[in-house]
């Protein structure tokens, strides 16, 4: 989940530089050499920037104290920005440059101070740059490429992140409360299961087949009028990939890995992984690059697919638990829903405390509602019936197998602080004593919608043995009494062997007061119970140049040989010590702010002073050395791909096996047979094993134009962490396939262009920062051209999703696009911040062809919001009427809905919008989380909207699915709520088959449901859930030619399913 790019010039006071999971573009950056006498080289420090960043030059093999002149320019540009350095006595030199802000003019480049970030390049928005550097005593020369990339920090991005999500629960109150949740997934049981209505088209647009009676070929897709097909992405392909760091392929966020102790012959190795939003997966031919994964969890009983930790009961394989939830301190699921046990390996599933383990956390009027996570369970390896969670709130005991829990018990008395519990370890100590070993790890900052992190004060490391029943009495046994302390370093914020304050009680306050500890994770070493190592997340910024001054980088990793009497710091686990990978990383060059969300320690098996943890990246090192090694190189690798996906969440070893290790991280699940060999100068042999693997979280997407009867349909979708990506089907696929990421950073809108075939379609794909590229052709394959097309709206306030739309039409007696085979296809598309944005030059002929974007409201700054959230007030969705492109309607996150005429004109301002919310008299004052308009209807628009929020938030206004009736020009218009027997849960889009006007379907937050006539009042909803897993859809969309519904899931990819017709 998190980013890895930066947003603009404050991100320098803010904090590091971000090279989180945007994947960026890894250039050769030293492109050729001329021949002299010396072999001389300028390079940057990495490959693309973010608006406003520093881009550091260095050189290396020039003239000792020869001058050197730099010239960047960049492509298309007319000017060049002009640097100048002095090569030392070794003929190396360093010297930076600042990136334009976004919204800097060319003119604002000036001269460079040797050293100093005193230039500011010129050129366009993302452009290419070239450095062409000439020394002038050898002649030599040697040149750089750079791009420039919408980025953002992580903790930039993640605050839009969790504002995000609390704002699609909360508004208008703030509240949220768990029964809530469990109350919806009540009522969703009562609700009938069922198939919409209709016959389906067979490929010459005649036969029909009526639902139920057997699959049916359209097209080249063999789609099933019974169930949805999944298309994937499985995995995504990275290699070709605009502003994207390669590692190949990749796929959603893993979160833990249990391994199979009974099973050790490689190929035939069982292994389960836990996902952030696809559930729990299986493989029984692990561990290898010939991996492959099966979905175990797609039972619509099963409530939330978010699974942190995935457990084995030691005394019997076949027993797995996995907690739901997310404990990585993100706010981006709807919480834990219990505990899932299966006795049969996984195959059939039951849910534990589901009235336990509520998905959010008891908070004081006011304040944000956090999600409560499982993160971690543990079985008693004396006693099956002995089960052991932990969460956010502290531990919870079960003694009879989890059918029933005692807790929270508290591992400490520290009842006002946080209690999450970050690492639990049961061990078997001889004579039927089980010893229990809880950390507790805040991360010890707070945020807006996290209010309360700062309370670290009982992080630590805490004992006890098993208890009969009951709460277990704990002891802390890591303190400043017994060497847990900092060694510190010559940059330290610490002197030395200063105290940390584990367990005191008392919150950080400063490096010299309160607790020191934010996350802590933790092993014990299966070969010798007396072995515990722990890994420590800083709250105290490290002012090193990985770290950036930012909070939640590494404290460092302190070790026990005596079961924790008594503790020393291991040499070189210091976020000041950590270097990057490559000749020359300085020391802290391998530090990052995100400790607190990718940690994980494992110990050899074999041997207890062989120890891995991670960060981004995998870390090796001994318990008596002084260095530990990055293994991974996420960020600095050499060639053309990198061997693992940063931000590591998860390692196990094969249990007995030194060699075979597996990592989970924001890219999938990758791992080596020959991690026996690893020391502080070789790294194990990395492999992916992400095949199998469905598990990208999309925002939205699209399919291609007469998508079941096509020769070559084509999808592309917007995910987190992943990038928008798209594919192509030739032949006859059946299931999921590999598609190719075409942009770095978040995928958020994903839109295809309805008017063309085959390599001729044009995409338009939405990422961070209100980035918007447009590819022109050949567009679902590697190394397509991706140009940005970003409209000016940099300063309106926007949502972190930036909606836009494209016009389809191909609907009879309405406006249209061109004729298929048209050049430059359909384009027109709106966009929306707190404005109406438009273009009608989408289709411009070439990649560098003029996209012109006015804003359609009149006045210009007509603000289609309440304004009453502030920084939060922003369109959250904005569609085109399918029927006309002069018509359009956007919905607010303040719960405005808003419907525009007079659209299409190419002209600036000419646009009515009508404020057809009517105060909320009957629409929730909630988030408006999805629209559409009625197929068959035009300026007298019949429109729905689908709400967010639940509806004890509006007491007076309840339901989450509502339509309005216009006269002409919505001169009048009336709503109606078409809730009908929905649950109470956020719906989060809504659309309408345009051959049967009457059916319509609505995506929620826990699955699909239908109604074949919304006309009745109130329409009869039925849950569709053939082929779908319990999971949030959170776009539907339906092709030109309307033969295909489409659905954009948080956790489970694409799938499509065949529309009826009358």
């Amino acid at each position: 989940m998190l980013r890895k790019q930066k947003s603009s010039a404050q991100l320098r006071k803010e904090t590091v530089l971000s090279m989180k999971r945007l994947c960026l573009l890894l250039a050769g950056l030293v492109l050729f050499i001329l021949p002299s006498a010396f072999a001389s080289t300028v390079t940057t420090d990495k490959p693309i920037y973010a608006p406003g960043e520093v881009v550091t030059f260095r050189g290396e093999d020039w003239a000792p104290g020869e001058p050197v002149t730099i010239v960047v320019t960049a492509e298309g540009g007319r000017e060049a920005t002009t640097l100048r350095a002095v090569a030392d006595s070794t003929g190396a030199f360093e010297l930076t440059a600042t990136m334009p802000d976004a919204d800097d003019a060319p003119s604002s480049a000036r001269v460079l101070s040797t050293g100093r970030a005193a230039a500011r390049l010129a050129g366009p928005d993302g452009a290419r740059y070239r450095a062409l550097a000439r020394g002038s005593i050898s002649g030599a020369s040697s040149q750089a490429a750079f791009s420039e990339g919408e980025a953002e920090t992580d903790g930039a991005r993640l605050l839009q992140l969790e504002d995000y999500w609390h704002q699609r629960l909360t508004i208008p109150t703030g509240k949220f409360n768990p029964g809530w949740v469990r109350k919806a997934a009540d009522d969703d049981k009562k609700i009938p299961r069922g198939k919409p209505k209709g016959k389906k088209k067979g490929q010459d647009g005649l036969t029909a087949v009526t639902t139920s009676a057997g699959k049916f070929q359209a097209g080249v897709l063999s789609l099933d009028p019974d169930n949805f097909i999944s298309l994937g992405p499985q995995p995504e392909h990275m290699t070709g990939c605009t502003g994207c760091y390669n590692y190949t392929t990749t796929q959603g966020r893993v979160n833990n890995i249990a391994i199979d102790p009974t099973t050790t012959t490689p190929g035939s190795i069982t292994a389960y992984i836990g996902t952030v939003g696809g559930g729990v997966w299986k493989s029984t031919n692990c561990c290898s690059a010939s991996t492959t994964w099966t979905v175990l969890t797609d039972d619509p009983l099963i409530s939330t697919t978010s699974i942190d930790t995935v457990t084995l009961d030691p005394n019997n394989h076949n027993i797995v638990y996995a907690g739901t939830g997310d404990l990585n301190y993100g706010s981006f699921s709807m919480g834990s829903q219990g505990i899932l046990k299966s006795i049969d390996g996984g195959a059939n599933w039951t849910i534990l405390g589901s009235s336990i383990f509520g998905p959010a956390l008891p908070e004081p009027a006011g304040q944000f509602p956090q999600y409560n996570a499982v993160g971690k369970v543990r079985v008693d390896p004396n006693n099956s019936n002995n089960v052991v969670a932990g969460t956010k709130l502290g531990l919870y005991f079960s003694y009879d197998g989890g059918a029933n829990w005692t807790g929270p018990c508290l591992t400490n008395a520290f009842s006002t602080m946080r209690q999450d519990i970050t690492a639990l370890e049961l061990t078997n100590m001889g004579g039927g004593v089980t010893r229990i070993l809880a950390a507790v790890g805040a991360r010890g900052f707070a945020t807006t919608v996290q209010y309360n992190l700062n309370q670290n004060g009982a992080n630590g490391i805490y004992s006890a043995n098993m208890a009969a029943s009951g709460c277990p009495s704990f002891t802390s046994i890591a303190g400043n009494g017994n060497g847990f302390k900092y060694q510190s370093t010559a940059t330290s914020a610490y002197p030395a062997n200063a105290n940390m304050n584990a367990g005191s009680g008392t919150a950080y306050v400063s490096s010299s007061s309160g607790n020191q500890l934010g996350r802590v994770d933790m092993a014990v070493a299966p070969g010798n119970s007396s072995v515990i190592y722990a890994q420590v997340q800083s709250i105290t910024p490290n002012n090193d140049s990985g770290c950036g001054n930012a909070n939640g980088c590494q404290l460092g990793v302190w070790v026990t040989t005596n079961g924790g009497t008594s503790w020393s710091f291991m040499g070189g686990s210091a976020g000041f010590s950590l270097k990057k990978c490559g000749a020359g990383a300085a020391a802290g060059s391998g530090d990052y702010p995100q400790n607190w969300y990718d940690q994980a320690v494992a110990v050899d098996p074999n041997n207890a002073d062989r120890v891995f943890i991670s960060t981004f990246d995998v870390w090796f090192a001994t318990r008596t050395g002084t260095t530990f090694n990055d293994t991974t190189c996420g960020y600095s690798f050499s060639g053309s791909a990198g061997p693992v996906h940063t931000d590591q969440h998860a390692l196990a070893f094969l249990p007995g096996s030194s060699s075979t290790l597996v990592l989970g991280n924001d890219g999938g699940v990758h791992g080596a047979t020959n991690a026996n060999s690893a020391s502080s100068s070789v790294d194990p042999t990395w492999f992916n094993m992400d095949t199998g693997l469905n598990t990208i979280e999309f925002y939205s997407g699209d399919i291609s134009g007469n998508f079941a009867t096509s020769g070559s349909p084509q999808v592309s979708g917007g995910a987190q962490d992943n990038g928008p990506s798209s594919a192509s089907f030739a032949g006859s696929p059946t299931g999921p396939v590999q598609w190719q990421m075409g942009l770095g950073g978040d995928g958020f809108y994903s839109r295809i262009d309805p008017v063309g075939t085959g390599s001729n379609l044009r995409f338009w794909q939405g990422n961070n920062s209100g980035g918007l590229s447009r590819c022109i052709s050949n567009c679902t394959a590697s190394g397509a051209t991706w140009t940005s097309k970003k409209g000016g709206w940099g300063s309106d306030t926007q949502s972190f999703i930036l909606p836009f739309d494209i016009f389809r039409g191909g609907i009879s007696g309405g406006t249209d696009c061109p004729a298929a085979g048209a050049s430059g296809g359909c384009g027109r598309l709106v966009a929306a911040t707190t404005r109406v944005w438009e273009t009608i030059t989408g289709n411009a002929a070439n990649s560098n062809g003029t996209v012109t974007w006015y804003v359609t409201n009149n006045p210009s700054t007509q603000n289609l919001t309440k304004q009453t959230l502030g920084n939060r007030s922003f369109i959250n969705q904005v569609k085109y009427a399918p029927k006309t492109h002069t018509v359009a309607i956007a919905g607010t996150n303040d719960g405005n809905v808003q419907i525009g005429f007079n659209l299409g004109t190419g002209v600036a301002s000419q646009a009515t919008w009508v404020n057809v919310t009517d105060s909320n008299a009957v629409l929730p004052n909630r988030p408006i989380l999805g629209i559409a308009i009625d197929p068959t209807t035009t300026t007298s628009p019949i429109a729905y909207a689908a709400v967010g929020g639940f509806d004890a938030n509006t007491p007076s206004t309840t339901g989450h699915l509502f339509r309005v009736d216009c006269t002409a020009n919505c001169a009048s218009f009336t709503w109606t709520n078409k809730t009908g027997n929905l649950p109470d849960i956020p719906v989060d889009s809504v659309i309408v088959n345009p051959n049967i006007p009457a059916q319509v379907f609505a995506g929620t937050d826990i699955g699909l449901y239908f109604t074949d006539d919304i006309t009745a009042a109130p329409p009869v909803w039925q849950r569709f859930i053939g082929g779908l897993p319990s999971v949030m859809i959170w776009d539907m969309q339906i092709d030109r030619g309307a033969t295909t519904l489409s659905l954009w899931t948080r956790g489970r990819g694409a799938f499509v399913w065949p529309l009826p017709t009358l």
